[in-house]
């Protein structure tokens, strides 16, 4: 799924029950970058914090403890009301550009 990818917007759904399967994917993502002999650490993420306007949304602050680690970019947004989405793209545009 990764090949030939320059980088990757992580979109993590804000729900409070879906926070330990969005740690789940990052590990996974974390594993299949390593596989393309990419550093993990140096490949240009970007992360989503989606379903900002669920009542159960967890706090940014929270979602950044389990998820941002690395101190990436983030944003929020919801994407049924396209809010944040074209602040994420622009974000992950100018990232990866910068590393070419």
């Amino acid at each position: 799924m990764l090949n030939g990818a320059d980088g990757v917007v992580f979109v993590a759904d804000s729900q409070k029950h879906k926070l330990e399967e969005n740690i789940k994917s990052l590990r996974e993502l974390a594993v299949n970058i390593t596989k393309q002999n990419k550093k993990f650490q140096e490949f240009p993420i970007i992360l989503q914090y989606n379903k900002r306007d669920v009542p159960n949304a967890l706090p940014v602050a929270t979602l950044d403890k389990y998820l941002n680690g690395m101190g990436w970019q983030r944003y929020e947004a919801v994407a049924t009301t396209g809010v944040g989405i074209f602040d994420t793209l622009k974000a992950i545009s100018k990232l990866v550009i910068s590393r070419l």
